[in-house]
């Protein structure tokens, strides 16, 4: 019994203290992005149209390719932190409610140090969950970042989209759909990595 309350708290303690970070923002962030609108007076208005609607539409593309990867690298983050969470709220569970009682009732002074022990990591275990989720680090803060970037990022291409609106207007929601999907970079709390 022992050693199997042993190996599940080492194994929690180890799956909390090697939380992998990315801190560095990655180089396509960096790119210049612009859409400039095409201007030829050797072209007729209805091709200009024709090709600044292809420019918008090649535009609208690339945002979606840059967003995509950093929206979906959201959700595996909130997963990853969420199930640290979970477990590290399971073993204080399984800690205070059996290990405990099942020690104490086999032999109270012969169990005493594990007793202790486990009592000790189960009221910490609380109090570390309340923690995470406080400093964002339960995986709910990184959902509700994602969610509120999507929807950002949603509306701006909806306006994107939009062939009634000027190209002017077009843009500037491409533009704005990308610095949304930068800023994903420092949006969400992480646990520094001393490896």
């Amino acid at each position: 019994m022992k050693l199997i309350v042993l190996a599940v708290l080492s194994t929690v303690v180890a799956g909390c203290t090697s939380a992998p970070t990315d801190l560095s923002v990655d180089a396509s962030a960096a790119k210049t992005f612009s859409v400039k609108k095409i201007t030829d007076s050797s072209k007729s208005t209805k091709q200009l149209d024709q090709e600044n609607q292809e420019l918008i539409e090649a535009k609208l593309a690339e945002v979606l390719n840059f967003c995509l990867p950093r929206l979906s690298g959201y959700e595996q983050k909130s997963a990853n932190q969420a199930r640290m969470a979970y477990w590290l709220s399971m073993s204080g569970l399984l800690a205070g409610s059996v290990a405990v009682p099942a020690l104490a009732a086999a032999s109270p002074s012969a169990n005493a140090a594990w007793v202790a022990g486990l009592g000790g990591w189960a009221g910490a275990t609380n109090f570390a969950g309340q923690a995470l989720k406080e400093s964002g680090l339960s995986g709910s803060a990184i959902a509700q970042t994602r969610n509120d970037i999507i929807r950002g990022v949603t509306d701006q291409i909806e306006v994107a989209s939009d062939g009634a609106k000027s190209f002017e207007e077009r843009r500037n929601a491409l533009m704005k759909a990308r610095a949304s999907c930068v800023m994903y970079e420092i949006a969400v709390p992480t646990i520094p990595s001393n490896a």
